[in-house]
């Protein structure tokens, strides 16, 4: 099996829009599960075959990386019913239109609405350049021409609204700034009818002029121009040390935005050692509000900085467990600090995996919203093209055997706000986090 890694990370540009390296991936996934209803039998998209010619060698390429995607589904999809996709009659289809004759860009599109037809929330296929893409962007080398935002959707109020700006990115020069709403892009509403949203319109050349009309929560809309630029999607691991009101507490704050680059464990690492250089903390906060998840190591390196011992297992469609076992790897007194893990409804993923696990231990008290509840585990598989398929084939079970897919982590203090109904300053969870700790 070609496994390169555990995953479980969302995507997408319908939820959590990743307007970074994604930003020019083909099928999006949304950001909030609904359950695993079946799409309607003509969900499966099929692109007309093209009039170009094509060779033999391409189509019984083509036809060798088919067979395998399609035998990997059958054998190891989560769901043996496939979410009520009837996957017998894709095979034929599929088949004969390759026969026909597509290019590979006709072919690729085919397999994005394939995958995408499976109606999971998270698996998807990647053609060679995108899967490029996404190993740049997991070494922290990715860039993209736009802004420089990460945004979720908020369809029922009909904005997207902003979860992170990329430091020195055009948005940052620009003013924009987190939890702020971009009600339209160039004019146009920046969700559409349906829900979904229009993100993507925020793309274009670097030196082109984009117009935003934002609104920071509490305040009156505004225009804002942005020049677009190359931007590096690096994610920003901020921290800070609170003192308390009477400054007798140290309480430590990490933000990890997201779990995917393969440098986010050491640069968490180094900022917890920076908040404990002149001594133990009174409390810590960890805060995985805007974290889609990411990779496996990455979950198991922070839940090692925090606590050890069985962290739950992986369950396979087969039955198949594969435990979590972690071993501790303290900083300072990270292993015994008291410990707040604010969460939201953008935390999925490795990130509700990573909270849960606090949680269910008794390491971790949970302050925020309801999470998610998307915790599929992805795993890939390459093909001799380079494309890739990331399919869920597992979820996760906590030792008490709890899961909580499709509905989401239930944190132990309630603060009923959404991340885009408050601003930076007066962030009502942190403020929630700090008086947890002040009452002591």
């Amino acid at each position: 099996m070609d496994t390169r890694s555990r995953f479980a990370l969302h995507y997408a540009s319908a939820g959590l829009a990743l307007v970074l390296a994604f930003a020019g991936l083909g099928a999006a996934l949304p950001l909030f599960a609904s359950g695993h209803a079946a799409p309607p039998a003509q969900s499966l998209r099929m692109t007309p075959a093209p009039t170009a010619s094509v060779t033999a060698n391409t189509t019984a390429r083509q036809q060798r990386i088919f067979r395998k995607l399609w035998r990997t589904v059958n054998e190891r999809y989560i769901y043996p019913d496939f979410n009520g996709f009837d996957w017998q009659a894709a095979r034929a289809e599929i088949q004969r239109r390759i026969n026909a004759g597509l290019t590979d860009e006709a072919f690729y599109e085919a397999m994005r609405d394939l995958i995408a037809g499976l109606n999971d929330d998270h698996s998807q296929f990647l053609s060679p350049d995108e899967a490029k893409d996404e190993d740049a962007e997991y070494e922290g080398t990715g860039t993209y021409t736009g802004i420089g935002i990460v945004s979720a959707v908020n369809a029922a109020r009909g904005y997207i609204y902003v979860l992170t700006v990329m430091p020195d990115s055009p948005a940052e020069r620009a003013g924009i700034r987190p939890h702020d709403h971009v009600l339209e892009i160039d004019g146009q509403p920046s969700v559409d009818a349906s829900g979904e949203s229009q993100s993507w319109l925020l793309r274009g050349d670097a030196g082109t002029t984009v117009t935003l009309r934002v609104r920071t929560p509490g305040q009156t809309p505004r225009l804002v121009a942005v020049q677009r630029d190359e931007v590096t999607s690096v994610e920003h691991i901020e921290h800070r040390l609170f003192t308390g009101d009477a400054g007798d507490l140290r309480i430590g704050y990490l933000k990890v935005p997201s779990l995917f680059e393969a440098s986010v464990l050491p640069r968490s690492r180094a900022a917890i050692r920076d908040l404990m250089r002149d001594g133990a903390l009174d409390g810590f906060i960890l805060d995985l509000r805007t974290n889609g998840g990411g990779t496996y190591g990455n979950l198991r390196g922070l839940l090692a900085i925090f606590t050890s011992g069985d962290m739950g297992e992986f369950v396979a469609r087969s039955g198949t467990t594969t435990p979590i076992r972690v071993r501790a790897s303290a900083i300072g007194n990270s292993q015994q600090v008291p410990l707040v893990v604010l969460i939201g409804a953008a935390t999925e993923s490795f990130a509700e995996v990573l909270a849960g696990s606090l949680q269910a231990g008794g390491r971790a008290t949970l302050i925020g919203q309801t999470t998610a509840g998307n915790v599929e585990i992805l795993l890939s598989h390459d093909f001799e093209d380079g494309s890739r398929l990331w399919l869920a084939e597992e979820t996760f079970r906590l030792p008490n055997g709890a899961m909580w897919e499709g509905e989401g982590l239930t944190p132990d203090i309630l603060i009923p706000l959404g991340w885009d109904e408050y601003t930076a300053e007066d962030d009502p969870v942190l403020a929630a986090a700090l008086k947890h700790f002040e009452s002591r």
